[in-house]
């Protein structure tokens, strides 16, 4: 099962896949201070991915999947992946 969904935390394992995403939602919209680890989870459907960048769940675990952690966990930690040169103008 790629979604485990308790009170507040929640654990994303192996492949989340669309099917997922409803539940996703639903669980997020109905907490307070959502918490979401990323530890096990090696693949995020778009639709899940967009679901966690809509309700900014606090990441409690980042992921061991290499793409994961450099490229969408920026993104979910609030990031903008241009290392701090928002706003610059280049030369």
């Amino acid at each position: 099962m790629p979604l485990e969904l308790h009170d507040e935390n929640a654990t994303l394992i192996g492949v989340v896949t669309v099917d997922e995403v409803e539940q996703l939602v639903g669980w997020l919209r109905g907490c307070q201070k959502p918490r979401v680890s990323l530890r096990r989870c090696n693949h995020l459907h778009t639709g899940a991915l967009q679901a966690l960048l809509l309700f900014r769940p606090k990441i409690s675990a980042a992921p061991k999947d290499a793409f994961l952690a450099t490229q969408v966990l920026p993104m979910l930690n609030g990031g903008n992946g241009e290392n701090g040169r928002q706003g610059t103008e280049p030369p």
